[in-house]
């Protein structure tokens, strides 16, 4: 999956899971009711863990996105590369 997408899936993921969290709060102290869906009872416990989940996948999307490119290693920015002087020396020929 392309960088670009990961960045914008994570944030989503990341609005479900407070979603998620803030309908497990409102339902705990009772301003709202348990949602009733296919005939069973969602209860708060099972909202907390939808909450966990989507927080995982958004974090793990973020990761992918904003984390360390394809070979593991940190992404550097063109001007960090070193600079190669060769002041006082003859160029080589390809004879």
């Amino acid at each position: 999956m392309n960088r670009e997408v990961c960045k914008f899936l994570s944030g989503p993921f990341a609005a479900l899971a407070y979603a998620h969290a803030a309908y497990a709060v409102a339902t705990s102290r009772g301003i709202i009711s348990e949602p009733v869906f296919l005939g069973r009872r969602w209860g708060v416990g099972f909202m907390w863990s939808e909450a966990a989940i989507y927080t995982a996948v958004a974090a793990a999307l973020g990761y992918a996105g904003w984390g360390t490119d394809d070979r593991g290693q940190p992404r550097s920015r063109p001007d960090d590369e070193p600079t190669v002087i060769t002041h006082g020396t003859r160029p080589v020929s390809a004879r």
